[in-house]
């Protein structure tokens, strides 16, 4: 058996514009069955603004997983609700039931840049095994609004 990735494809997530100490989730993707899908590699672009970050200068990337493609283990109501939408959340537990990715570091000068992450495995934030349904949730902490542009995109990989 060969090691394969497929094809890039986009994640649904309007974080365009997301404001300071705000989250919002992606949309879920569906793991695909077709082929022996082992894991899915994530990376996010960020759009900066010409106001440079502050503090932590970075936006967090977190995961979140269904088995059942429907319960996706937040608080209803209060924090970490992610239901497998792209949508604005109340806000992040501390601690938090979803799982940490990374991060993106805005480290640039006054002028707005798009600043790309590491390619991030999910499969290892879940102890290995991919999900049934998986997404992700960014939190802006950069102390500045983000460019209007944020993007998130993965590529399966599985074996032939």
């Amino acid at each position: 058996m060969a090691l394969n990735y497929g094809s890039v494809q986009s994640i649904t997530i309007t974080a365009g514009g997301l404001t300071s100490n705000a989250a919002r989730s992606s949309q879920a993707v569906t793991t695909g069955t077709t082929n022996n899908i082992v894991d899915a590699l994530l990376q996010v672009n960020v759009l900066t603004t010409a106001t440079g970050p502050s503090g932590n200068k970075q936006v967090v990337i977190y995961g979140y997983g269904s088995n059942d493609g429907t319960d996706y283990g937040g608080n209803s109501g209060i924090v970490d609700d992610v239901d497998g939408t792209d949508k604005a959340l109340t806000a992040i537990g501390s601690p938090s039931n979803l799982r940490f990715l990374g991060t993106v570091q805005l480290n640039q000068g006054a002028s707005a840049q798009t600043i790309k992450s590491q390619p991030i495995p999910i499969a290892a934030a879940f102890g290995g095994v991919l999900p049934k349904k998986w997404g992700i949730v960014l939190h802006n902490d950069a102390g500045t609004t983000l460019g209007a542009t944020v993007t998130a995109e993965y590529t399966e990989i599985y074996y032939n």
